[in-house]
């Protein structure tokens, strides 16, 4: 499943931790176990014959039966136990869910979190194929089959480093944005989409030295100078300059409309949920909530 799920035996081995040379040997044996040959195995990767789309298509199955078996027992014995399947993007994981994984490790020791870091397309992806139990993501798209909880709402501000000639400054008109060397979140985002919206809506137009889907690259690279950029604030909340004081490698900065984005948490409506991810989901709003009072705008 995870060679599918993947696409190929490299990302498989980084998930299941475990050597390729192992991970193949598995393969194989269970190749040679069902007589038939489950991958297509092509210099440029590996993709699933017939035999192995049948049997990733069970194997899915079988997985979702003992979840729900264990979810059932979990359900009936005393305790808060058993596997947490979490997805999420890379700031809402790095920066905000650290700490809930923490609390829950002290509450519920029993509790068996496992997180999947994908942009938020995939992470919806993996919710569909049930892959995942919980999506925590940013201004995800709509869908009816699913229940959205907004968890934060947080502003997105303008930031540079020392370096740069607006450090120190509390705001500038969108005026003098135009044509300056910006770092950008790729509009492939929600967040770089939504970015790319404002700089359209105020009629400014930059200069995108370099384009990237990671915010700690984007934070990086702003830090030495390589321009301005864009970041939610969860991510610049450690290294921002306060007040004009000393400290801080960088900077906000107030210019135009402020710009907010929405944490949400997903799950299916019909979700059957166990004790352990229950307790989880209320100790994510617990937590979303003694947020609002230093991230929310306003």
């Amino acid at each position: 499943m995870a060679v599918v799920e993947e696409g190929g035996f490299n990302r498989a081995t980084a998930r299941l931790h475990m050597t390729q040379p192992a991970l193949s040997y598995q393969i194989k044996q269970l190749e040679n176990e069902l007589g038939a040959s489950l991958f297509y195995r092509r210099p440029r990767g590996v993709s699933p014959t017939e035999a192995g789309r049948v049997l990733f298509q069970h194997a899915q199955e079988i997985l979702e039966s003992v979840r729900r078996a264990r979810n059932a027992i979990e359900r009936v014995s005393e305790g808060v136990g058993g596997e947490i399947r979490i997805g999420t993007v890379n700031s809402v994981g790095i920066y905000f869910l650290p700490e809930v994984l923490q609390r829950m490790r002290d509450l519920f020791p029993e509790a068996r979190p496992t997180v999947l870091y994908r942009h938020s397309d995939e992470i919806m992806e993996a919710l569909l194929q049930n892959r995942i139990d919980i999506a925590l993501v940013a201004n995800p798209r709509m869908d009816r089959r699913f229940a959205q909880e907004q968890v934060v709402t947080e502003k997105v501000s303008l930031v540079c480093g020392r370096p740069h000639r607006f450090f120190g400054r509390p705001s500038v008109k969108p005026a003098e944005l135009k044509g300056l060397a910006f770092v950008s979140l790729t509009p492939e985002t929600p967040t770089g989409a939504l970015i790319r919206d404002h700089l359209s809506k105020m009629g400014v137009t930059v200069d995108t030295v370099v384009s990237t889907d990671n915010v700690e690259t984007v934070k990086k690279m702003v830090e030495v100078g390589l321009g301005l950029g864009f970041l939610p604030d969860m991510v610049t909340r450690h290294d921002v300059m306060c007040d004009g004081g000393p400290g801080g490698t960088l900077c906000r900065i107030d210019v135009g409309p402020v710009i907010t984005r929405k944490i949400m948490l997903v799950t299916w409506k019909q979700f059957e949920v166990s004790r352990a991810t229950a307790a989880f989901m209320d100790l994510m709003r617990e937590h979303g909530a003694e947020w609002r009072s230093c991230v929310e705008p306003g």
